[in-house]
């Protein structure tokens, strides 16, 4: 098989050029429907409170007969985007985006729609389409969405629901980061002070880590935010 440059790069344009076709007809209605706002391969939905969920879909080019893509759904609260760009103003905050993750997920397929159904880790993450069985996995896909990850992006964007499942013991984990320091940066609005210091006293904390986290919420608390 050819491999060169220039048919990686045809081949991986082809490939994204399928997947966003395939994206517009099966998972824009449903996303759409529930508030999602689409940017390329992104859905993006933010409630009230600002915190905010992504729904990204990637390809890899690893089967030159189908189309083979990942699907992450990743969750920013807004606290957590305060305290990324803490040493800012706050009216000059970037935009909330996905690469403020705090906690994400895969969402896997059925084993009929994935690429290697007999692997794991990574690997079975892997969706999985081409001519013969797009409208299938499309709308396997659509139907997924709706009854399956939706209501569960809805619970994990209520700020108790998150931290429910960073501190689980179930494997894997959603979380990003220490289990710890999401759940003071993630609950900085509602836990009083005895709680959170109760918290920093857990001895994997380091002393910056404290003295930023004191600093942050003592500033949080006077702007109101």
């Amino acid at each position: 098989m050819d491999d060169s440059p220039t048919r990686n790069f045809i081949f991986g344009g082809l490939v994204m050029t399928s997947l966003n076709d395939f994206l517009r007809e099966y998972a824009t209605p449903v996303l759409s429907a529930a508030g999602f706002k689409k940017k390329g391969a992104e859905y993006r939905f933010t409630n009230e409170a600002g915190d905010s969920a992504f729904l990204t879909f990637s390809t890899t080019r690893i089967d030159p007969e189908a189309c083979v893509f990942f699907a992450t759904c990743s969750f920013v609260p807004e606290p957590y985007w305060a305290w990324l760009n803490r040493r800012q103003a706050e009216a000059e905050f970037p935009p909330t985006d996905a690469s403020g993750v705090l906690a994400a997920y895969s969402v896997l397929p059925p084993d009929a729609f994935a690429h290697a159904p007999a692997s794991s880790g990574l690997a079975r993450a892997r969706w999985t389409f081409s001519d013969r069985n797009r409208s299938d996995v499309g709308t396997g896909l659509a139907g997924q969405l709706k009854t399956e990850e939706l209501p569960r992006i809805e619970r994990l964007l209520m700020r108790p629901g998150l931290l429910a499942e960073i501190t689980s013991s179930r494997s894997p984990s959603v979380r990003r980061w220490g289990a710890v320091q999401s759940e003071l940066v993630l609950m900085a609005d509602h836990y009083t002070t005895q709680q959170q210091e109760t918290l920093l006293a857990a001895p994997d904390l380091d002393d910056t880590f404290r003295r930023d986290y004191r600093e942050w919420v003592a500033k949080r608390a006077t702007s109101g935010g």
